[in-house]
């Protein structure tokens, strides 16, 4: 667990890293060791489709700003998250936006980024 000794803010309109990976817009802040994403998904992206690989192997936390997205489960549960819903989503599973979603994640983005050269 991270440790805070002081207030920190940061913006997203000066990310520490910038990404695009099967068309999502990645922005990452560092708050002290802890990284959070804000991702950009265009309407009719599916992770199955567009991220070259069957399931996401990542457990997700995190907030829809805008949009629509829908998470399916390896047991069949679909999952499904609009703007100002809170979200936590385990690892293997498919997810499709059915229109342009932005979501904050406070998540494993290490493990994608290693696994998408992120």
């Amino acid at each position: 667990m991270a440790t805070m000794s002081k207030a920190i803010s940061r913006s997203f309109d000066q990310p520490d890293e910038q990404a695009e990976k099967g068309g999502v817009k990645i922005d990452v802040v560092y708050l002290g060791d802890i990284k959070v994403k804000r991702a950009t998904y265009p309407s009719g992206w599916r992770f199955s489709k567009d991220m070259g690989a069957d399931r996401c192997q990542d457990n997700h936390v995190g907030y829809v700003i805008k949009g629509h997205i829908t998470a399916k489960l390896d047991d069949g549960t679909e999952v499904e998250t609009r703007a100002g819903d809170v979200f936590i989503v385990p690892a293997n599973h498919d997810a499709w936006t059915h229109e342009e979603t932005m979501l904050v994640q406070f998540d494993e983005f290490d493990g994608a980024a290693r696994r998408f050269g992120l």
